[in-house]
């Protein structure tokens, strides 16, 4: 009986030194940070920062921009693809016009658009363009001139644009059949036929070897 009492007597003795060595232990190697006078509470737990939130930077926010070039001048992935499906070579673009002009005003002009323009006439309805054409003739109408231009593309096929005028030639143009013009206008239904408004009108110098000079006013 006496033998068991001891037993039990050292296990307890056991047990509690080794609380004892544990807290001493954890002291010397573990030491509590403690925090410094004035510091808020949660600064004081390791790996938490001292700085108090009000004082730390704002997070920046995301930018909506899908992508940020590496070096200033570059051009991002999606303006670098767009480029790469720049117009042909032969068709020159104009900026658009100033805020508050109407929709085809802003448009971008078309240059040197008769490569393209009679292929497809119909894709261009509403824009404006510029190309070098031949007169044919300038026929007064009641509220101005209607003037009949020709293109001749490269493969010799013949194309005939038809214009109409209410301010720009004036009273008395000087247009001579043959002679090679840049004409703007505005494709207002996308055809060669109708629908069409000059915008401006110049001579470049040019003229077919057919031309005889005679005046182009009818």
């Amino acid at each position: 009986m006496n033998f068991f009492r001891l037993r039990v007597i050292n296990t307890f003795l056991l047990f509690l030194i080794g609380i004892v060595l544990g807290f001493i232990l954890k002291e010397k190697f573990y030491p509590a940070v403690k925090a410094p006078a004035g510091t808020p509470y949660h600064a004081a737990y390791p790996g938490r920062s001292e700085t108090p939130p009000e004082a730390q930077p704002e997070a920046e926010e995301p930018t909506d921009e899908p992508y940020a070039a590496q070096d200033e001048g570059e051009a991002p992935p999606a303006v670098k693809e767009e480029a790469g499906r720049a117009a042909p070579e032969d068709l020159v673009i104009e900026p658009a016009g100033a805020e508050g002009e109407s929709r085809e005003a802003r448009l971008p002009v078309l240059k040197d658009a008769q490569n393209v323009f009679f292929r497809t006439p119909e894709a261009y309805e509403g824009r404006e363009l510029e190309m070098e054409l031949q007169m044919i003739t300038a026929k007064r109408t009641g509220r101005g001139w209607r003037l009949n231009l020709v293109y001749t593309s490269p493969d010799k096929k013949t194309d005939y644009l038809y214009v109409d005028d209410t301010e720009v030639l004036g009273e008395k143009p000087d247009l001579r059949i043959g002679y090679v013009y840049k004409v703007r206008f505005l494709s207002g239904k996308g055809r060669t036929a109708s629908g069409n408004t000059l915008t401006a009108i110049s001579p470049t110098g040019q003229k077919a070897a057919w031309a005889t000079g005679l005046s182009a006013v009818e």
